[in-house]
């Protein structure tokens, strides 16, 4: 059955703020080669997270309606001020953005996939503090990857274990993000993190955590999905058929982002189209969005070219463009 809602454009700008935070000189050194890309990452990420009413500036300026906080490790959260927050708050209100958090995903947060419980114990606990600064950030939904465990832990009876351990790490966090009403989601994995990356899989740890009352919910994150590409997996023709395999009612947010197999590059720009997605196959996965009732999209570009970096935010304009063209064309199409 179709849904009326329409769709907005969300993002979280991964690394696309970076070079807003280098010195003069330090951007010398990156066009000359003498900073890395990742060193750059080290020296200032903390500072483009840190600063979200930058990134709520930034979204209004290139019309975009919603910001995703992203909890990546490191990131300051859990050191961030409540004046800060009420000043985020704020800003977001007065600008017409609506913010989400997502949980980080490296570290002590991969162990609510532990099945010894006092592993995850520890990061369930740690999650739920960052769910409180989700509440205090006036987010509406957080969003978090299940987990990861070493490669030879994932089959037989290992495998069952680990994903008992998952199930009761998300019955215990949905039931605490639905007292500070935020909306929690399940993201599916990468097949790299070995465990929690077929649809499938989420699905049957989704309903298992909702049969005790919750709602957890799915952010299918169909760049994650394609890197199943690179473990000796077939990805179908056309790509963005394999939504037909997720019922409507299970999705909340979903995370659109590209893949390109074989180099193993994440995330490039969508308007490029040098991965699996070309403009057809986002208008008809726009219309599958908005089939199962999918309302937010967030997009999570990320660039590694010095080019790109040093002028992202055209990145990020030519994207929005591109898209809101996509989208315009599936509503007209109803």
């Amino acid at each position: 059955m179709k849904q009326n809602k329409s769709i907005r454009i969300g993002r979280d700008f991964t690394n696309l703020l970076n070079t807003h935070f280098l010195t003069e000189q330090e951007r010398q050194h990156l066009k000359e080669g003498k900073l890395l890309v990742s060193d750059m990452d080290a020296k200032v990420q903390l500072k483009t997270k840190t600063d979200v009413v930058n990134q709520i500036r930034v979204a209004k300026e290139t019309g975009i309606s919603h910001v995703e906080l992203d909890g990546g490790v490191p990131n300051p959260f859990l050191d961030i001020t409540p004046e800060y927050c009420e000043e985020v708050g704020g800003f977001a209100g007065k600008n017409d953005v609506t913010l989400s958090f997502h949980i980080p995903y490296t570290f002590v947060a991969t162990a609510t996939a532990a099945f010894q419980d006092a592993d995850r114990e520890i990061a369930v606990g740690l999650i739920k503090r960052y769910v409180d600064v989700a509440e205090r950030l006036n987010c509406n939904n957080v969003v978090m990857h299940p987990g990861a465990v070493p490669f030879y832990q994932t089959t037989g009876e290992y495998g069952r274990m680990v994903i008992k351990s998952v199930i009761k790490s998300f019955s215990e966090l949905a039931v605490y993000a639905r007292e500070k009403k935020l909306v929690l989601h399940l993201e599916n994995n990468t097949a790299f993190d070995c465990v929690a990356f077929e649809i499938q899989e989420c699905l049957e740890i989704i309903e298992e955590v909702n049969k005790k009352g919750n709602d957890l919910k799915f952010c299918f994150d169909i760049g994650h999905w394609f890197t199943r590409a690179d473990a000796g997996k077939k990805i179908p023709e056309p790509p963005e058929s394999i939504m037909d395999s997720i019922p409507a009612g299970v999705l909340g947010q979903v995370h659109l982002n590209d893949y390109i197999p074989v180099v193993k590059k994440f995330h490039p720009p969508l308007h490029f189209e040098s991965g699996l997605l070309k403009r057809g196959n986002l208008v008809n996965l726009m219309k599958k969005f908005k089939d199962k009732g999918v309302s937010l999209v967030i997009v999570e570009t990320a660039v590694r070219d010095v080019n790109d970096l040093l002028n992202s935010i055209k990145i990020i304009e030519d994207e929005q463009k591109y898209l809101k063209g996509i989208i315009d064309e599936v509503e007209k199409d109803g």
